[in-house]
């Protein structure tokens, strides 16, 4: 695995459910791996508050690496 890969979250972890993500997830690796880790971007959606800003509901957590599947839809 490598730096802007999109895998998908193959394992359940109270970890990853704590941070909001689940098995199926998708998202992007960002960085190296750190100490058996990688950092994930995982997908979310582009919204726009009251005000007209637009935010990202993406969600980044430190991942293992065997709990992650390299996808090929690049």
């Amino acid at each position: 695995m490598k730096e802007y890969d999109r895998v998908e979250l193959i394992k359940d972890r109270a970890e990853y459910r704590k941070a909001g993500v689940k098995v199926g997830d998708r998202g992007v690796i960002l960085g190296g791996d750190r100490n058996g880790y990688f950092l994930v971007y995982f997908d979310g959606e582009i919204v726009q508050d009251e005000n007209g800003a637009y935010c990202t509901t993406e969600i980044d957590v430190g991942v293992r690496a065997e709990d992650l599947k390299v996808l090929n839809e690049w």
